[in-house]
Parts: C-alpha cells; structure tokens; sequence
C-alpha cells in the first residue's frame, strides 16, 4: 500500500504542477478577433480567454468520476442516487461559477449568475423528485432528491470557489492552498502516529488524534507563512500577506481541510467502506484525494 501511495502521489503532484503552468501560460492568451464574434461570453464584453480554463477543464473531468463514486457510497447506504443527474448538475453549478467569475462586475450581470445558478438548483431537485418517482415508486424518493442536490452542489459549488480564487489571483496561489491543506494532512498524520494518544472522534474516524490535529495545523500555518514569504517575492503582482495574516489563514485552512476529511470518513461510514473506489492505486478514490481541498 505505502509503495503505491508513493507512486501515485508524485504523479499526481507533478501532473497538478503541469497543469499549473499550463494554466499560467492559457491565461495570458488573447481571442483570435475571427472567432471573437461566436465566443458566447463576447456578449459581455469578455475578450481574453478568462482566467481558470485548465482548472475548469480539469474539475470537468473530475466531477463525473467524483459523481459515481458518491452516488456508489450512497446506494451502499440505503439511499438511492443518480450519478448521472448529480453529475450533469455539478457541471452546470461549475459552468455557472466560471462564468460568474469572468463576467465584468455590475449589477445586472451579478444578477443574472445568481438567478441562473438558483434556477439550476430548483431545477436539480424538481428533476430528481421526477426520476426517483418514475414508476409510481415513492420510497425515498425525498431523500434520494436532497442526496442528489446535495452533491451536485458539494462538488459544483466547492470547486467552483478555486474558479472564483483564480480569477482573481495567479494560479500559484491555489496551488498554494491545497498544498497546505495536504500539509496539514501530512502532519497530523505522522505527528499523530508518533505521539498521538487521545482520539479526536473516536466513532467516526479512530485513527485521528488531538495531538495530530494540533501537529498539523501547526505545520499548515508555518507551510503557509512559507508560501506568503515565496508569493511577496516570486509574485509580486499578488498582495502581500504579512506574518499575523498568513499564520491565521493557514490556521483556517488547516482546519477546513480536515473538516473535509471527517465528512468524507462521515461518508463512507454510512456506506461501510474504507475508500471511496479503487481508482488511485494506494491513495483510494477520486473523492479520498479531493475530501479535504475540497
């Protein structure tokens, strides 16, 4: 198990890396005036390719593989659910969000992301009380439609806020992020293992302690006062985190990130499973990789 997970993280972590930069270099790209008049998003007066394409091209493929293995989970638990429905949902959730984010700010135009991304919402869930009932089948019908809506918008919604980051700061910055939240991980982990004696929650994840969780917010606040000193030099376009500022958003994001993680292992305990698929030799599922970024 250890020599597949360090296989597959390195690959994982170079092919984020990659897709890092190739994002960098999309986004410094200009429409070809030829095609300027058929690009949709022309009739808001959006000319440059809008920051975060790699990232949503990426979350795209993500997404209908996160959606099968949630939707998988959840039948394991007694509740039906579509993951065809769910997914479709998560990507039109997703789509709305980048656009939000490209959309130069004004009244009208933030009017029309919300109602648009209400309106998928509403629809998510009148569509799913349809499927779930089709065949005069009533059992749990509510439930299996709240399920649904619920991971549309946990996987569209939760990944569209890395959109909403990038289209206001340089790409680095995620990758910042989800590095301290792995951090955090990494350390509660092995600060966990080596003097970890008290459970944290013992009938929902026994294997975290307090003194893990202590062990890897502190490595999640010096990771990121690290990466604030690198971003004021590397990045000089990007506001300058001081000291106090850095050390109290990794502290915050340290803490999200393992919130993610109990929800997921809140999962898949209600599922009766260890991981969410098999996908990633070693490391699990889709979802055992993105529970704590996302």
């Amino acid at each position: 198990m250890l020599s597949k997970r360090l296989i597959t993280g390195p690959l994982l972590v170079i092919l984020l890396l990659g897709l890092a930069v190739l994002d960098g270099w999309v986004g410094t790209r200009q429409i070809a005036t030829s095609l300027y008049m058929g690009w949709p998003m022309g009739e808001f007066g959006i000319k440059t390719i809008p920051p975060g394409l790699i990232i949503w091209i990426t979350c795209c493929c993500i997404i209908p593989l996160a959606s099968v293995e949630l939707a998988t989970m959840c039948k394991a638990g007694g509740t039906r659910c579509n993951a065809g429905i769910t997914g479709c949902f998560a990507l039109l959730i997703l789509c709305t969000m980048w656009i939000g984010s490209a959309i130069p700010d004004s009244p009208g135009s933030s009017m029309l992301v919300v109602s648009l991304l209400a309106s998928i919402l509403a629809t998510c869930f009148i569509v799913s009380l349809v499927v779930y009932a089709w065949g005069t089948r009533t059992d749990g019908v509510l439930t299996a439609s709240a399920s649904t809506l619920c991971f549309a918008s946990y996987l569209g919604l939760f990944l569209g806020f890395y959109l909403l980051i990038r289209a206001d700061h340089s790409i680095w910055w995620i990758i910042g992020i989800i590095a301290i939240v792995k951090m955090c991980d990494t350390g509660a982990y092995f600060i966990g293992s080596a003097i970890g004696r008290h459970k944290l929650i013992p009938w929902l994840s026994p294997g975290k302690t307090w003194e893990g969780l202590a062990g890897g917010l502190l490595v999640s606040m010096l990771t990121a006062w690290g990466l604030a000193s690198m971003s004021a030099h590397w990045l000089p376009a990007e506001p300058v985190i001081p000291f106090a500022c850095a050390m109290g958003l990794g502290l915050a994001i340290g803490l999200t990130g393992q919130a993610g993680d109990l929800v997921m292992s809140l999962i898949k305990r209600s599922a009766q499973v260890k991981d969410s698929s098999s996908l990633l030799p070693g490391l699990g599922g889709v979802m055992d990789v993105l529970d704590s970024p996302l």
